[in-house]
């Protein structure tokens, strides 16, 4: 076990031999980098924080995950997470502020640390019972949230609050001319076409193609209009260091005001290590990495634990930076740590030219992102079996009305509730031999289905009964107390309870006490 957890606490770059393509892998990290950009700003608003903390962990979250990760998903600035530190440190400090900050960095390392422990306990396994079902209903779902996160700022609705979506779309038709910037419209629309058509001519390309697009209208529009006309938004200019290394403050002040945290900690670990892993999930689906899940989730405890000694607060996967990335042919973690370098580089170098990029072309490529993970053909894909259509719609709906965190806990608690139900069904089938009724049993003997069994010997009461087991794959205790009692009441009527096993199977019952009164015949 030590061995296993030292192998995964290791980076490993086994992936240097599947790297197919590097030009490929540097430009996914390219565009990753341009995407990231306006999301590390935005999110560094909604934690409470300065422009360039998001940039910084756009930066360290996505290089030290992707380092010590296996898999080609991009992590960095998350919009649940930054939500919930705001929540979370809002009540302690002024929004902004240097004991602000610090909260917010004694906050980060201590979901990083129960992530740690999340990955020390196994936790990974917890993900594995999420059915394909619910897995494309997240990703639909967080489609349609950066699709209406996106309308923000293609329409310039950046002062514009609503709780629900509809009542968004609702006030944008009604009120459209005194809401609607015409000329962020227009900017918006020209990334939107521009994406569509790069698809449809180079569809490798068409994230790049959509940029150029909106940043081009952009300057068209700046040439002919001047900026106290338009209003429009720009990225602007966002001062960044090289190797901004910090001590997070740690004292005895602090850690007495930080248990008011630790419900958030464990909220703000559960959701990140929840998106991350739904996303490597998919991937390894989909593609043929080689991704180990409990690697992930160290990689990501240790990026969030070290974020905050880099200036920078708590992340998680992103999937819509991970899907324009798989789009763009990358496999593997390499993407990720030149999308952490171009972050810097682009920052540095093109500073002046970012500075001019409009903020309505970011948003228009956010929404060509979100609208491919809405797969229309997985609502056909998955009609064919009720209960998987179920996960999806139920799934989906939750995520639109509640928020991506609900909607993962929504998706997590029905795909195992659907998991139960059908591992606890079992397959029963009698045959009358010499000696009395045969009954085989196949599936898993436990707890929630012990109780089919019931009505079977009940039916032959008063018979001497053989049950075999060979095909029956799990037994528990509750099992065995069942077969016990039955077979004092079948003694006590004058007939008795044979069981079929393998070795094994005799020797696991004969310890949980089966072998007083019952006839244990081993095959």
């Amino acid at each position: 076990m030590i061995k296993q957890l030292l192998k995964e606490a290791t980076p490993s770059f086994a992936w240097k031999n599947k790297l197919h393509s590097w030009r490929a892998e540097i430009f996914a990290g390219f565009v990753g980098a341009i995407l990231v950009i306006p999301q590390g700003i935005t999110y560094a608003y909604l934690a409470g924080l300065q422009p360039e903390y998001g940039l910084y962990c756009a930066i360290f979250v996505t290089l030290f995950s992707s380092i010590l990760g296996t898999s080609s998903m991009m992590s960095g600035p998350n919009t649940a997470v930054a939500i919930l530190i705001g929540i979370a440190v809002l009540p302690l400090a002024g929004r902004g502020s240097p004991v602000y900050i610090d909260f917010v960095f004694l906050l980060c390392m201590m979901v990083g640390l129960i992530q740690l422990l999340f990955w020390l306990l196994r936790g990974a396994r917890i993900f594995q019972y999420l059915s394909p079902a619910a897995i494309s209903g997240i990703s639909a779902g967080a489609g349609f949230l950066i699709i209406m996160a996106s309308l923000d700022s293609i329409l310039d609705l950046s002062t514009f609050q609503t709780t629900f979506f509809y009542e968004k779309l609702y006030v944008i038709v009604s009120s459209a001319e005194e809401l609607i910037n015409p000329y962020s419209l227009v900017i918006g629309v020209a990334t939107i076409m521009g994406g569509y058509i790069g698809r449809r001519y180079s569809p490798r390309y068409y994230i790049i193609i959509a940029v150029t697009a909106g940043y081009l209208c952009g300057l068209l529009v700046a040439f002919i209009w001047p900026q106290p006309v338009t209003e429009l938004e720009y990225l602007g200019r966002m001062p960044l260091q090289w190797l901004p290394f910090k001590v997070p403050t740690v004292n005895m002040e602090y850690l007495m005001s930080s248990i008011k945290l630790i419900p958030y900690a464990i909220t703000i670990a559960f959701i990140g290590l929840a998106q991350s892993l739904i996303i490597v999930r998919e991937l390894k689906m989909e593609t043929d990495q080689n991704i180990n899940l409990n690697k992930e989730v160290y990689a990501q405890g240790v990026a969030n634990f070290l974020a905050p000694f880099f200036s920078s607060f708590a992340g998680s996967g992103s999937f819509n930076r991970t899907k324009a990335n798989q789009s763009l042919g990358a496999s593997t973690p390499f993407s990720g740590i030149a999308a952490a370098g171009f972050v810097l580089i682009l920052i540095t170098v093109l500073g002046p030219i970012l500075t001019y990029m409009p903020m309505a072309a970011m948003a228009g490529t956010l929404f060509l992102v979100g609208t491919d993970m809405i797969k229309w053909r997985d609502v056909k894909h998955y009609a064919q079996i009720r209960s998987e259509l179920f996960i999806y719609i139920a799934t989906f709906i939750s995520i639109i009305f509640f928020g991506l965190a609900t909607g993962i806990v929504v998706a997590v608690f029905l795909s195992v509730s659907v998991f139960l139900v059908r591992i606890s069904e079992l397959e029963l089938k009698v045959e009358h031999t010499d000696s009395g009724p045969l009954l085989k049993i196949k599936g898993a003997l436990f707890y929630a289905s012990v109780a089919h069994l019931t009505e079977k010997f009940q039916s032959h009461f008063g018979e001497d009964l053989t049950v075999d087991l060979q095909y029956t794959t799990h037994i528990d205790q509750s099992a065995v107390d069942f077969f016990i009692r039955e077979s004092k009441n079948m003694a006590a009527n004058g007939s008795k309870l044979t069981l079929l096993t393998n070795k094994q199977q005799q020797l696991f019952l004969s310890k949980l006490g089966a072998n007083s009164g019952i006839n244990l015949v081993s095959l």
